[in-house]
């Protein structure tokens, strides 16, 4: 999307691969975690209107959350995967995939009696978790469920239909099935093998990789951060800056990965992996370009969401006509 108009929205392969389901411009992906622009958006929009510090500590929000000896943890830390919150250990088996969770609360309970990785503001650490006490927080301070909140403030506002909170146990019309090269449980490769990848409940990540949406949607959605209107002035200020804790500074900011300040071209940017499913969603708010590449599988050699960097930034690049980034190695 190039200045508000689309000017490419191509749909190969197969949603539904065993009985020969085209994808169309309905096909509703899993975003994985894309779902973190969303929970970083809600905070922002909570912070917004005064009710919430991003500067206190969570417990002020999330009681429930036991204070860590190693130092204070905030929104803001959180944000920014600067708490030290750890990230996926083996609790993600098989009876986690068949749990299904309605609650952020609820999932507070797999990660908050842990030791940090490092003392909050001391090291950067991507953590899904610590974006569900993100959303604890955000469910606290709304007054109601951060689902809800998120589809109110967020989806709602923008009028995104195709998108929303995934629960595998119920029909989804025009759902992507989902494949691997991969086994998806040992990840042993047969090269003649195509495997199906099981209908896994992702609500244990609820705010951090469990929704779903369109391509057209998700542009629509990186469109509104290009300038004031869902977000304050103020809001895209921190959102646009990478937030720094004395010599420490991280990466992103409130959902969405950011440019270095040398960078050629200002870039907001998220992609997600979960098996058999990559995302990645480009903002460059100075040229009002928004780029979006969705997928039911990991491809041939992926087992991660190899996609979602260079395949996007060359298709900016044609877009722009911009020199071609360096060729993965």
């Amino acid at each position: 999307m190039l200045g508000g108009e689309t000017v490419l929205a191509e749909n190969l392969g197969y949603a539904d691969l065993e009985h020969r389901v085209p994808v169309t411009n309905e096909t509703r992906f899993g975003v994985a975690s894309i779902t973190k622009a969303f929970t970083g958006l809600s905070l922002l929009k909570l912070h917004e209107s005064g009710r919430i510090d991003l500067d206190a500590p969570i417990q002020r929000y999330v009681p429930a959350f036991p204070v860590k000896p190693s130092g204070v943890i905030t929104p803001r830390l959180l944000a920014a995967h600067l708490a030290g919150i750890r990230h996926w250990g083996q609790e993600r088996n098989a009876a986690l995939y068949a749990r299904h969770f309605d609650d952020v609360n609820d999932v507070l309970a797999l990660f908050k009696d842990d030791t940090l990785v490092a003392p909050p503001g001391t090291k950067a650490s991507y953590s899904s978790y610590g974006y569900n006490l993100i959303a604890a927080a955000i469910q606290s301070a709304s007054g109601v469920k951060y689902q809800e909140y998120v589809n109110r403030e967020i989806i709602s506002r923008l009028g995104l239909k195709n998108t929303g909170f995934d629960d595998v146990r119920r029909v989804l019309p025009h759902r992507a099935r989902r494949y691997s090269y991969f086994d998806p449980w040992t990840f042993a490769v047969d090269s003649n093998a195509v495997y199906r990848v099981p209908e896994w409940d992702y609500s244990h990540n609820m705010a951090g990789g469990n929704m779903y949406s369109t391509a057209a949607d998700l542009a629509q959605f990186g469109r509104a951060i290009e300038g004031p209107g869902l977000l304050s002035k103020e809001s895209l200020d921190l959102l646009n800056r990478r937030p720094r804790v004395g010599a420490v500074q991280a990466t992103m900011s409130f959902g969405f990965f950011v440019s270095d300040s040398v960078a050629p071209h200002r870039l907001l940017n998220i992609g997600g992996s979960n098996a058999g499913l990559q995302s990645g969603l480009f903002v460059y708010p100075d040229e009002d370009l928004v780029i979006v590449v969705l997928s039911n599988t990991w491809g041939i050699g992926s087992n991660s969401g190899e996609m979602n960097g260079v395949l996007l930034s060359r298709l900016a690049a044609i877009c722009m006509g911009w020199p071609q980034p360096p060729p993965v190695k």
